[in-house]
């Protein structure tokens, strides 16, 4: 006889899965556009307080090339994709061809290749969001900036939220293994969004949950 399948995930659980998806589709959207094999690393959720959010990618005072999106729709808030400074380099020349140095301003066609990449990231992320989720999320068109990371990522998502609050840090991170074009993916809802989000996924798990068990009583 088979073993019945558990009902009903945590809701974090199911977004970490969530993500993990949408950040697969993600990668190979990028490495089909990099001509360079780039390779999820994990997804990982947790839910950390807002005066945090400096130190969310680590040293708040590394150089980094960040494309911030407005999400709109049944969830709001902030995606964000973060590459390091020699990443970002490396996914200049790849597209373009040109070289770019971390000591220097990026030109426009630099910003125009980093916007381009975190483009086609964020479609893929957020379109497996919507599909396994079932919630409509629009983004925004990108914007691209080369500054220190804890200043892209308050400069996000301080608008968003009050001050004491908890928010929610869905983070994927990929090309960690053959070192080609790492980076890091964000979702951040606002403190309005998150009980949405979380009720969708956790209504969707509980479903599934079930049509599992139902398969299993009717194979045991």
């Amino acid at each position: 006889m088979r073993e019945t399948a558990s009902i009903g995930e945590h809701p974090l659980d199911l977004l970490e899965k969530i993500g993990n998806t949408g950040a697969l589709k993600a990668t190979a959207s990028l490495s089909a556009l990099a001509g360079k094999p780039v390779e999820n690393s994990y997804t990982h959720v947790r839910i950390v307080p807002l005066e945090d959010v400096p130190n969310l990618v680590g040293d708040p005072e590394q150089l980094v090339a960040g494309v911030i999106f407005q999400v709109k729709g049944d969830v709001a808030g902030r995606f964000i994709i973060i590459f390091s400074a020699r990443d970002a380099a490396l996914l200049i020349h790849t597209l373009t061809g040109s070289a770019w140095a971390p000591s220097e301003e990026p030109t426009e066609m630099a910003i125009s290749a980093i916007s381009e990449a975190g483009n086609i990231l964020a479609s893929s992320y957020l379109a497996a969001l919507e599909s396994l989720a079932g919630l409509s999320v629009v983004p925004s068109p990108p914007a691209a900036a080369v500054d220190m990371a804890g200043g892209v990522l308050t400069s996000a998502v301080l608008p968003l939220h009050e001050t004491g609050s908890e928010i929610l840090f869905i983070e994927a991170r990929f090309g960690e293994g053959a070192r080609e074009l790492g980076g890091r993916m964000i979702l951040l809802p606002t403190t309005a969004s998150l009980p949405r989000l979380l009720r969708a996924v956790g209504t969707r798990g509980t479903a599934e949950g079930a049509g599992r068990s139902r398969d299993a009583r009717l194979d045991a």
